[in-house]
């Protein structure tokens, strides 16, 4: 009489067989199976052939593991190979080779030649922060990226900083309209001031700066001056109390675009110096965005601002650039970010109109320590700019002002 009990004998396995049961079944049809008989020892042709069923199975599920393992390792090798190829630094702008101007006293075949040598992993760039009302660019930052130092330099160039063009209008923030949104012109332009060509450049919609502060969950900031300004054909208003306060991406925006306040307010002018005092808040702001972006929390969030610059910005950077940009910044401490204002005449008047003019011997240095992608110096020979002489004559370090 059967000891287990119930039905048959033995309970009926209810789920989809397996391999392994498959391989007990078919030692069972083979012959006696210990569970039906528990008491009869097995004869060692059995044994034998139940421990080959085994080695059998054994052998499958190593095959089913190494084959597993092979798929992983080839879909790593995918997502690694198309991280490199879409995560990776911009292609740079070639050096080139640049011929001093020969003095008075010398000949154009002895003028200096020079030959320049990219720094290796040091990255340079142009912000352009562009108005509402007419397209002019009064935020003007060139900047540049050391990944070897893991090292970040900003310089405002004053928006009337005077540049020697052809057209009537000279002043800087009408490269980008003044050429009718032709970045290669603005970059030529603009190396007439730098000595070099910068490698990225980015044309930001006022709302992508907005859209920033609030994807980091805002700033906190220390507003310098009281702010009373109404603007209803550009739709811009700020009015905000100096002092300590957290700003959202509205209250922001209006902070980093103030000059004065409007005619009549309680709160007097606003900034003695208008745009030179509105370029030391703009860079203390930046600062402290960058600090806010490089908390843990915010850490995390580089496809969205990638997603931000994508939607907002006008730039030559792929989506895979930005990544790879943020990647580098989160590596930077906030000591190692560096704001500065082009050394500059910031109250010079010339061609009938109130300016800023270039200080030659300090912007040179400027350039060569912060900004210049090469290992060679920079000259103010290598340069275009409109500056003044010892006796006040303004003058172009190209020998000629353009008219």
């Amino acid at each position: 009489m059967k000891l287990y009990g119930g039905n048959s004998g033995r309970r009926r396995r209810q789920t989809p067989r397996r391999f392994d049961d498959r391989i007990i079944e078919e030692a069972r049809a083979e012959g006696p199976y210990e569970d039906d008989e528990p008491t009869r020892r097995r004869t060692p042709e059995e044994l034998k052939r139940i421990d080959r069923m085994i080695e059998r199975y054994q052998r499958y599920k190593r095959r089913k593991r190494i084959f597993i393992l092979s798929i992983l390792l080839i879909l790593a090798a995918a997502a690694a190979l198309l991280w490199k190829s879409l995560v990776r630094p911009p292609e740079v702008t070639p050096p080139s080779v640049a011929t001093a101007k020969p003095s008075a006293t010398a000949s154009a075949s002895t003028a200096n030649v020079v030959s320049y040598t990219r720094k290796t992993g040091f990255f340079t760039f142009l912000l352009l922060g562009k108005d509402v009302e007419a397209g002019l660019t009064d935020t003007i930052l060139v900047g540049s990226i050391d990944t070897a130092t893991n090292t970040l330099n900003v310089v405002s160039i004053p928006r009337d900083t005077l540049i020697n063009v052809s057209r009537s209008y000279k002043k800087a923030n009408g490269m980008y309209s003044h050429n009718g949104g032709d970045i290669e012109k603005v970059k030529a332009e603009l190396k007439s001031l730098l000595g070099f060509t910068v490698d990225c450049y980015a044309v930001i919609d006022i709302k992508a700066f907005e859209k920033i502060v609030d994807t980091v969950g805002g700033v906190d900031f220390d507003v310098p001056v009281n702010m009373d300004y109404d603007d209803d054909i550009q739709d811009f208003r700020v009015h905000l109390m100096a002092g300590p306060q957290h700003l959202n991406g509205e209250a922001a925006l209006g902070v980093v675009r103030f000059r004065q306040n409007n005619e009549g307010s309680k709160f007097g002018p606003g900034y003695p110096r208008a745009d030179i005092d509105r370029i030391a808040t703009q860079q203390s702001f930046m600062k402290a965005l960058a600090k806010q972006c490089l908390k843990i929390g915010n850490a995390t969030k580089v496809n969205e601002f990638a997603q931000i610059f994508k939607d907002y910005v006008e730039t030559n950077l792929s989506a895979g650039n930005m990544v790879w940009f943020g990647l580098q910044f989160l590596n930077i401490k906030s000591d190692n970010i560096n704001f500065m204002t082009m050394p500059a005449n910031y109250e010079d008047y010339a061609m009938e109109t109130a300016c800023v003019t270039v200080k030659l011997d300090d912007w040179l240095k400027v350039i060569n320590s912060k900004l210049n992608p090469y290992k060679e110096e920079i000259t103010g020979d290598k340069l275009d700019v409109l500056t003044r002489d010892g006796a006040g004559n303004l003058y172009s370090t190209a020998g000629k002002i353009s008219s």
